[in-house]
């Protein structure tokens, strides 16, 4: 197993992907799983898969992810895929699509905005558990019940990868 301080800081340096950071071009799936695996690595320092074809199919099999377009996957998918595979940490499937659900129907919400203001809080608040280990010094003003439960279901994702990574040593 790598060693703790070379993972901590490989979750202090972790950086979400941003829409504009997500292939301009269709994917595969086993390109997708290739892709995502790469980039969330780091979080999954204390289990084996990350994503797998059968995964994607299932995400696809309960609505959660869209089918792919002639066996071709967009930068929505990777979109969605990656928020899946980040929330499956803590939470279910059926918990996952009903969270997908209800940031999707925010008045003037749009799918690429929703997803680089999930990378940006998941970013600021994993760096910030990682560093101090606690999310004290986050003060967030909320502007809708939708954003508070977006930082709580953030909170709750990076506070049990710190709980992970404090545990490795035990």
């Amino acid at each position: 197993m790598e060693q703790k301080g070379n993972i901590q800081k490989k979750l202090i340096a972790f950086r979400c992907p941003r829409w504009k950071d997500l292939p301009d071009f269709d994917l595969y799936m086993d390109q997708v799983v290739l892709w995502i695996t790469q980039k969330l690595e780091p979080l999954y320092f204390n289990q084996e898969k990350i994503l797998t074809n059968s995964m994607v199919n299932n995400y696809v099999k309960n609505s959660i992810v869209d089918p792919p377009v002639k066996k071709h996957y967009t930068s929505k998918h990777l979109a969605y895929l990656m928020v899946v595979c980040i929330l499956k940490r803590c939470y279910t499937l059926s918990e996952i699509a009903s969270l997908i659900d209800i940031q999707a129907k925010i008045p003037g919400s749009h799918y690429k905005a929703a997803y680089d203001k999930f990378s940006v809080y998941f970013e600021i608040y994993l760096h910030e558990v990682m560093k101090k280990g606690n999310l004290d010094s986050i003060h967030s003003k909320y502007h809708s019940k939708e954003e508070e439960l977006l930082c709580n279901v953030v909170s709750s994702i990076v506070l049990k990868i710190y709980t992970e990574y404090y545990l490795l040593d035990q």
